[in-house]
């Protein structure tokens, strides 16, 4: 094989379409097994919309309807089977660029950092198909009378007659991609017995804990009967059907505090970590915010968690009030 430019060129288009395809069923499978514009619960719930970053607002938003999730993810599974074919890749790229433009400003203007250097990658690549093949969509669009070889002779034309290699490397990476998001999912996305929203019924002044949201991978978020939130992880025991968290709180309104008292005091960057948990400490117990700590057991009977310490308390599972 010959490093002529041509060749160089067409390899580089090669691997920006099969890169392109193979980050497209990603995208598509992780929408379709939904571990994409999935926040779970605790997250979004009983949050003032102000409060939500632009992060949570896209996802709430493109993962209110499963549908349009749907659609999405078999558009970028269309474009990425169009550009597994010299025929039709270039449809395939029109296509990919149609969506591909919109989720990097989506993800940009939006504020979406762990997505921005991906979806530049992918659209400079999009754009690089485009613009390297720019003479014949020129040909196609704008009538030109142009015409263009655009496949150089850099595969041997025994292994081109092999239009079935094609067809068993597209099966190949649909089954990888899909079992990655599979795993991924399996890995992150892991609910226990309680996982849901429990709300205290009837609402009792004497028991702090008003609702519980449980969320994926253990995650733990608590209201108090004051509407102060807690942030932590559930240790759960299936076995023994006991349960523990140490939850701290967390507000705006307290990490401003905190930052406003630090700037006013001169403090030295050594003493900054002890100073920083004296005026958190002094902040949730002027704020009846202290953190909640408990060991207890529980049982589930129906939609109901009996969490048992003292006294018996009845929670009951209103996590479908927040879905529908």
């Amino acid at each position: 094989m010959k490093f002529s430019k041509p060749n160089i060129l067409y390899l580089l288009r090669l691997f920006c379409r099969y890169y392109i395809a193979y980050q497209m069923f990603s995208y598509a499978f992780a929408k379709i097994l939904k571990s994409q514009f999935d926040l779970g619960l605790s997250s979004t719930i009983d949050e003032s919309l102000n409060s939500l970053n632009g992060f949570m607002l896209t996802w709430y938003y493109y993962g209110f309807s499963r549908t349009y999730g749907l659609i999405i993810a078999l558009t970028q599974i269309a474009s990425a089977l169009l550009l597994f074919f010299r025929k039709t890749e270039r449809i395939g790229t029109v296509l990919f660029l149609s969506f591909m433009v919109n989720i990097l400003l989506v993800n940009y203007f939006y504020e979406i950092d762990g997505a921005k250097s991906m979806s530049i990658r992918l659209t400079i690549m999009g754009l690089f198909l485009l613009l390297s093949d720019w003479k014949a969509f020129r040909n196609y669009f704008l009538k030109s009378d142009l015409k263009v070889e655009l496949i150089p002779d850099v595969i041997p034309t025994k292994v081109k007659n092999i239009y079935w290699l094609k067809l068993l490397v597209i099966p190949i990476i649909i089954f990888y991609t899909y079992n990655k998001i599979a795993e991924i999912k399996k890995v992150f996305l892991v609910k226990n017995e309680l996982f849901g929203v429990w709300e205290i019924t009837p609402r009792n002044s004497n028991n702090r804990i008003d609702k519980l949201y449980i969320d994926y991978d253990n995650g733990l978020k608590v209201r108090d009967t004051l509407d102060n939130f807690y942030y932590g992880d559930l240790k759960l025991n299936n076995q023994n059907k006991t349960l523990s968290f140490d939850v701290q709180h967390y507000s705006d309104r307290a990490y401003y505090f905190i930052k406003d008292s630090l700037e006013k005091t001169e403090v030295e960057k050594e003493k900054m970590k002890i100073v920083r948990k004296k005026i958190r400490d002094f902040y949730n117990k002027k704020n009846n915010s202290l953190p909640i700590k408990l060991d207890l057991s529980y049982k589930l009977k129906g939609d109901t968690l009996i969490i048992i310490g003292e006294k018996e308390y009845k929670y009951l599972n209103i996590t479908e009030d927040y879905r529908n």
